[in-house]
């Protein structure tokens, strides 16, 4: 068969509708293809090492420190989740006729997304297991007065003589108008303040008795003038409070669901080089070291 009657078949076949139909799928397959190929898919998120960097050192800006391995992995996770939030809010159009910043788009889904939860009502037994499981959050805990004043640096040689002149009466002038009281105190800010050794002998100390104690501010003397001890919560009592709880945890727990399920719909991809992270990661190491 010649050259010619190959193209006359050619030309014959490429006449029917069929074909032609065929062919103009598969242009119109083509173009959308390569449209598409170069064209930003909303729904893929890459992290690359410019974005890395650029979370690591906002952390650094607000901690004063690099970020641990558990916290970059955390700072991924936060960060990933409200890209996806702040897209999401973008295309449901949240972001119309207001110039909000990234973070207020992403409450704002947030909001959307924890008013759509629907819960259940607990019933008594439930929710009286969980009160018991969280029976801290509603005990009434301990309650005391305290006094305390800061020893000057150059007095704190001085320190077993000013505890003594305190409990008698005898204290310098100086030092009596430094005095300061603090009522109404949970006991467990001792700990949050003293040294936990010191704490713990205050609480256990008679009342009225000044004591010594040591702080990260330097060497204080401190008695206690009241307690007030502790009420174990009655669920009945704190029923109200305890059902509001647990709606709002069950409501996160569903939130948390939904941006998983929302999460799963994007091609997420974390492109930043091995390099960079035992970089970050040597350098937390150092910081850390630096501030023990």
């Amino acid at each position: 068969m010649g050259v010619n009657s190959v193209l006359r078949s050619f030309a014959k076949l490429f006449r029917e509708p069929l074909v032609q139909f065929l062919c103009i799928g598969i242009v119109v397959y083509g173009v959308d293809s390569y449209v598409f190929e170069n064209t930003e898919n909303p729904r893929r998120i890459r992290i690359d090492d410019t974005r890395f960097q650029s979370l690591v050192d906002i952390y650094r800006e607000e901690r004063g420190q690099s970020p641990s391995g558990e916290e970059l992995e955390a700072l991924l996770i936060t960060w990933t989740q409200n890209e996806v939030m702040y897209r999401e809010a973008l295309s449901m159009g949240l972001d119309r006729g207001d110039e909000m910043i990234r973070s207020r788009m992403v409450l704002k889904l947030r909001d959307v997304l924890f008013n759509n939860v629907i819960v259940e009502t607990p019933d008594d037994e439930t929710l009286e297991a969980w009160f018991e499981s969280n029976r801290l959050n509603y005990d009434r805990p301990d309650i005391i007065d305290f006094q305390q004043f800061q020893i000057d640096a150059d007095d704190v040689a001085l320190t077993p003589q000013l505890v003594d002149a305190a409990n008698a009466g005898g204290l310098p002038d100086r030092y009596t108008s430094r005095i300061k009281s603090y009522e109404m105190r949970i006991d467990d800010n001792l700990y949050s303040v003293f040294d936990d050794s010191d704490a713990r002998a205050l609480i256990s100390a008679p009342l009225h008795e000044w004591r010594p104690a040591s702080s990260s501010q330097g060497k204080h003397v401190v008695r206690i003038t009241r307690r007030v001890p502790g009420e174990p919560a009655q669920f009945d009592r704190v029923r109200a409070a305890v059902l509001s709880d647990w709606s709002k945890q069950a409501r996160e727990a569903e939130l948390a669901q939904a941006l998983r399920e929302i999460v799963e719909d994007y091609d997420i991809t974390y492109e930043f080089s091995r390099d960079m992270v035992q970089q970050n990661l040597a350098a937390s190491s150092g910081s850390s070291a630096s501030a023990d």
